[in-house]
């Protein structure tokens, strides 16, 4: 059997307008948010991850700007799929200090070849397209919704092969669904630090 082979990849085009800085320099307890990503995504994947945003990384990582400047996620995907030849990209955000690594993990292992998309779904109906498995067969589509003004990842879903991880799966791994909070705002950020001390 086939191995299926995925790139993790790191969006960072949050500009943090509600924050009153870059989400790019995002610190809990000091350390770097973007490094704590880049731990968990490279120890599951077994490959670094690709950055992908509007600028280049200050840092010494594999960085890419945005093809499309100023769409949001659904350029970061688009310019993920250019930079990379995997069957799969897997996406995540910049901002989200607490991925639980053996939630990822789990979907990593979970994931069903036919399925184009891989996302977790909430009881209250939310997804979460910002921790999510991409499949290279949608750049197509991907490009036409760009192409048309469609910039909702939501609309990837519209007659894809969706795989939902759901509430209750995630639980097992993440009682709290803490791998979810992200930070965008003074208020997130300073219960991120709340977190970090409970955790510790």
């Amino acid at each position: 059997m086939k191995q299926i082979s995925i790139a993790p990849v790191i969006l960072i085009g949050g500009k943090g307008k509600r924050l009153g800085h870059n989400k790019l320099f995002l610190r809990v307890k000091g350390e770097p948010v973007i490094y704590r990503t880049y731990r968990v995504l490279k120890d599951v994947f077994h490959r670094a991850p690709l950055f992908v945003g509007r600028e280049v990384l200050p840092y010494p990582y594999l960085s890419v700007r945005d093809v499309i400047k100023g769409i949001g996620p659904k350029g970061g995907l688009l310019t993920a799929f250019m930079h990379t030849d995997t069957d799969y990209v897997f996406v995540v955000a910049c901002d989200m200090p607490f991925i639980n690594k053996s939630l990822l993990l789990h979907m990593k292992n979970s994931l069903k070849e036919e399925n184009e998309i891989y996302i977790p779904l909430l009881k209250n109906g939310y997804i979460e397209p910002l921790f999510a498995f991409y499949k290279r067969t949608l750049f197509k589509k991907l490009k036409e919704q760009i192409e048309n003004g469609d910039y909702r990842m939501r609309s990837l879903l519209n007659g894809a092969n969706v795989q939902f991880l759901t509430e209750k799966e995630i639980e097992r791994f993440d009682s709290e669904l803490t791998t979810f909070f992200n930070i965008n705002t003074k208020k997130d950020l300073k219960k991120a630090g709340e977190m970090e001390n409970e955790k510790n």
